[in-house]
């Protein structure tokens, strides 16, 4: 009954979409020429801007100039307008028009002033366009596309230069799922724990531009070669500003967020607040084991359903004090994580060489807890002398909870039944305190140096119980059941120092990194102990070769390092003959890459490619390995990993017209993994993505938007994964004088659900998994704005972690 009411309240919004989209419709055309005043040559590129009655707040239309200089605005209402004209090195001009309704209005002539005249009363005003970029980063300037208003950070990574997302909404930067996403310059909780869900419901409204850096320099931690995502969000506000947004699908899921900022005198604050989770998710599954080698079965077969309950939340609190114009104090707080619960129905079939198969019944109950908080205080100072020297302290603390609670029952018809309880309960505390210095010099030259502690304390306390009969009492499985107590400590320094010669820009830098490990068994009385040093150089030069070329060559070695759920010994055997650990001895995996990217612009158009060539020798990795004795499988990680890989990575994004943008991402990679330990464990092959999203602006209120994209992820030395397609379409209209937005959405729509398939090849056994999951969806957003923009609220940048390995889809 809920689906059905969803998809008729979705079939209505649709409806009422389009009749006032019919209605919106206008007929007046404003058409206008600019051109060089000293020259007398028309100006080509120049950005013409359409205001309602005044210049202030976002334009309602934006658009370029052709190559004859000329430029128009289409279907305008009646009223009075201002146009506002600019170019690049030019004065800004304006004209005021108003329009009765007449079929065609035109301009007088536009002719526009060099800027190195002083001309009383006029400002230089240089335009941002869709996509720009600095030396050491691309700029997608989110707030200038009118369709993300109505989007979540998922679906504006879709656009995003060098990101790519698949249809399962995992993310790769530059090709690669090892990046770390920033807010506001600053690593959150937030995204720390499971950066997919919380981008997943992080509101579009709230985003002003996405910067990517793929090649970070030595002041970020040794992070994967990806590169970061910093999301900058809004923070110019007066009086106060803020939005509330609703979105569901009739599979189950929803998302609800809010956010809302202020500024008092000096004192700016922000916050927000949302959870997205999905309300018991049907699915199924399957997963078939067959030995390849003489063994205890022929073939294991698991075959059932999935009951699955998922919520997730974040927010963020931070206030902002203006001491004075040159220091700038902050202090800042968030929460993040949730709760999973999963439902597995199954039945197990055995089937052997020389013997009758079995039947026997499995049922998991399993729930997962990861709540966090994180509080943190910035000071930043700059200077009078220059604006761009700069001194910053930055303290943070983070604090989390990994808790997993496994209840199974298992039938067997043939062998004893099996009741298992596996509770693991880990804590993780984090400390961290960094300085930065940033000293500009003559002559284009720049230096940069800090350093950083990072004291990172992680518990886990685990459990196993087991009985045979349901009229026992449990009893303690020694062997899975220990305190585990684990300290990691990571003191590092970097400089950098950056010069200009010609047409290139160098940068050269290093970061010295130091990490001491303590680890403690206490029931097993066993101690892991660790202790190295890394030396990491970081080397890139950017050349501009004109305003429309770029190149870029980077070569750098970074580390990762394994984290709590790699490193947690605690065993998941609640399937006896499917069993998952992690490996307290897992040392850091070293990552050798260079990178040589390309990127043309020319007005309304961006293109870009990055070819990268990667080396690891102590790769983390995870595999399995087949006791044909006993028909156990059982999986964890280690640095026996050896990989080489080869990647093109391209971006073209373009406006059409005023009103028309399309955006194209891909990535094709080659790698080769293999055991370096067992060379003839080895596996090769073809990965990569494409992402095609477009929207076009109807008019000042309705946007249409359509995506499509394919994912195939990179292969491990076991696994190769399947090919993954998806594809949707979108349209939102605006309200209540552009404070209220109403959205509909349909995705997949050929496909009502998705096999996900991968397999498993060892010479000793092979593993196919396939889970079916609901994939057509319709889905509805409603979301309201309210305040109005105007001054700067916080200058801080934040502390990031950005070394550790991650544990899901890309991120942390």
């Amino acid at each position: 009954m809920k689906k059905i009411v969803l998809y008729g309240l979705a079939l209505l919004l649709l409806q009422c979409l389009i009749v006032a989209a019919a209605f919106a419709q206008s007929k007046t055309t404003l058409s206008g020429s600019v051109s060089d005043s000293a020259a007398q040559k028309p100006l080509q590129y120049a950005t013409a801007e359409l205001y309602k009655n005044a210049v202030a707040g976002q334009p309602l239309k934006v658009t370029f100039t052709n190559d004859k200089g000329k430029f128009a605005f289409a279907k305008l209402d009646t009223g009075n307008y201002v146009v506002s004209v600019s170019h690049t090195g030019f004065l800004e001009k304006q004209q005021t028009v108003a329009i009765n309704g007449s079929e065609s209005v035109e301009l007088k002539p536009f002719s526009l002033s060099a800027s190195n005249g002083a001309l009383q009363g006029v400002v230089v005003t240089a335009k941002k366009p869709l996509v720009e970029q600095q030396e050491d980063k691309i700029i997608f300037n989110v707030e200038n596309d009118p369709a993300t208003k109505t989007e979540n950070a998922i679906d504006i990574l879709r656009k995003t230069p060098f990101v790519a997302v698949d249809g399962d909404d995992n993310v790769t930067v530059n090709g690669q799922t090892s990046f770390k996403v920033l807010l506001n310059g600053r690593e959150t909780g937030v995204f720390a724990q499971n950066p997919k869900e919380a981008l997943k419901g992080f509101p579009g409204s709230l985003i002003t531009k996405i910067e990517v850096i793929t090649s970070p320099s030595a002041k970020y931690d040794a992070e994967g070669v990806g590169g970061i995502i910093n999301i900058i969000t809004k923070k110019k506000v007066v009086g106060y500003n803020g939005s509330v947004n609703l979105w569901a699908n009739q599979i189950g899921w929803y998302n609800i967020n809010t956010n809302f900022s202020a500024k008092l005198g000096k004192l700016g604050i922000t916050m927000y607040y949302g959870n997205n989770g999905g309300n018991n998710i049907e699915g199924r599954s399957k997963m078939v084991t067959t030995p390849l080698v003489p063994a205890y079965f022929s073939k294991r077969e698991l075959n059932g359903t999935r009951l699955m309950t998922n919520f997730w939340q974040w927010g963020n609190l931070e206030a902002a004090y203006e001491l004075d114009t040159l220091n700038t104090f902050a202090l800042y707080g968030n929460v993040s994580g949730g709760k999973n619960r999963s439902i597995l129905d199954q039945s197990i079939t055995m089937s052997y060489p020389s013997a009758p198969d079995t039947v026997s019944n499995y049922n998991l109950t399993s729930r997962f807890e990861q709540p966090s908080y994180n509080i943190g205080a910035d000071y930043i100072k700059k200077f009078s002398s220059n604006k761009e020297k700069e001194f910053s302290i930055r303290l943070n603390g983070d604090f989390g909870i990994n808790n997993t609670f496994l209840n199974s029952v298992m039938d067997n018809p043939v062998a004893a039944d099996r009741y298992v309880i596996n509770n693991s309960k880990a804590n993780n505390k984090q400390y961290t305190i960094q300085s930065d210095y940033i000293l500009p010099l003559t002559n284009n030259q720049k230096i940069e140096s800090g350093v950083k502690a990072i004291l990172r304390k992680a518990a886990s306390d685990f459990e196993g119980l087991i009985k045979a009969t349901s009229a026992e009492d449990y009893v303690v499985n020694s062997s899975n059941t220990d305190h585990f107590r684990y300290n990691q400590d990571v003191y590092s320094a970097y400089s950098t120092y950056s010069f200009k010669t010609g047409k290139t820009t160098f940068r050269l830098g290093a970061r010295m990194e130091h990490t001491e490990v303590d680890g403690n068994f206490i029931s097993a009385k066993t101690k892991v102990t660790q202790s190295y040093t890394n030396l990491l150089p970081n080397l890139q030069s950017n050349t501009k070769f004109s305003n429309v070329f770029t190149l870029v060559v980077t070569y750098s070695d970074r580390i990762q390092r394994p984290f709590i759920q790699n490193l947690n010994p605690f065993r998941n055997d609640n399937d006896p003959r499917f069993i998952t650990y992690g490996n307290p001895s897992l040392q850091p995996q070293t990552i050798h890459s260079l990178a040589v990217q390309t990127r043309l612009m020319k007005g309304r158009t961006f293109a870009g490619i990055t070819f990268t060539g990667s080396y690891s020798d102590n790769m983390i990795v995870q595999y399995s390995s087949f006791d044909a004795a006993k028909g156990i499988t059982s999986t964890t990680s280690d640095n026996v990993g050896k990989e080489w890989a080869v990647s093109a990575n391209g971006n073209f994004n373009t406006k059409v017209n005023n009103d028309w943008s399309v955006f194209l991402n891909g990535n094709v990679r080659y790698n080769r993994v293999e055991n370096k330990f067992l060379p003839s464990q080895a596996n090769s092959g073809f990965s990569g993505n494409a992402n095609l999203n477009t929207s076009y602006s109807i008019n000042k209120k309705f946007t249409a938007s359509g995506y499509a994209g394919f994912f195939r992820a990179p292969v491990s030395i076991q696994t190769k994964y399947p090919f993954n397609l998806w594809y949707g379409i979108h349209a939102g209209y605006k309200f209540l004088n552009e404070k209220l937005t109403a959205s509909v959405g349909l995705s997949n729509f050929f496909q009502k659900e998705r096999a996900w398939e991968l397999t498993t090849v060892d010479p000793s056994f092979m593993y196919k998994s396939t889970t079916v999951s609901p994939f057509r969806a319709l889905a509805i957003d409603i979301s309201w704005n309210f305040g109005k923009l105007s001054e700067s609220v916080s200058k801080k940048k934040g502390v990031n972690n950005d070394d550790l390995l991650s544990s899901g889809n890309g991120g942390n």
